[in-house]
């Protein structure tokens, strides 16, 4: 069986030939029993598991601006709702579901139709420009210490290498950053912005 670790998902892909697991917690890792018999219950096809697994860790991370859900409404000449859209509280969309939920009766079924399908919008194009995007893939054997790097694309669940295996991360890091053109002056600011809007989020 092998791990994957793709760059900025949360969770672990266990593959073991043809069939494939979602892993949250790394310590069941450590428990190839473990590993074995939750693969033989719940393994599916190697593709749809990643692809699951990319479009559970993205959509967690679509945030959605009330601004931008009002100018939405606003394109679809639906003024009304675009007015409405400003009184959403944060941009959480798990929050202000509940938000539209339990005001049911001020928003309105349209508006809660409207706001469903602005957000599978938003996971739609964030999803798109992960899997156009380079990352860095980790590879590691179960019950191995060493792991394996790759630049790496995930396409509808295909996983497509664009390197060889790389030394270890920090040479991914900086193929990646060469790739992309970024210094490493603005890769540790997007990395400090993200951790930044991490905190935010869990408070």
């Amino acid at each position: 069986m092998k791990i994957e670790n793709w760059q900025d998902v949360d969770e672990h892909l266990v593959v073991d030939n043809d069939k494939a697991i979602i892993v949250k917690d790394s310590k069941l890792l450590d428990n190839p029993e473990a590993l074995k018999a939750e693969m033989k219950k719940s393994g599916k096809p190697v593709r749809e598991v990643r692809s699951k697994l990319v479009q559970k860790s993205v959509k967690s991370k679509v945030k959605t601006d009330p601004l931008k859900i009002s100018g939405w409404f606003d394109r679809k000449h639906e003024s009304d709702n675009a007015q409405k859209a400003e009184k959403l509280q944060g941009n959480k969309p798990v929050r202000q579901y509940k938000q539209i939920k339990n005001e049911v009766q001020f928003f309105g079924e349209s508006f809660l139709e409207g706001f469903l399908g602005f957000y599978g919008l938003e996971v739609d194009n964030a999803v798109g420009r992960y899997e156009k995007n380079l990352h860095i893939l980790e590879t590691q054997e179960l019950g191995s210490s060493e792991k394996e790097y790759y630049l790496a694309r995930v396409k509808d669940g295909e996983q497509k290498r664009a390197t060889d295996n790389l030394p270890s991360r920090e040479v991914a890091e900086e193929e990646l950053n060469k790739f992309y053109g970024r210094s490493r002056e603005q890769e540790l600011s997007e990395t400090q912005a993200l951790k930044q809007g991490r905190k935010e989020e869990e408070e």
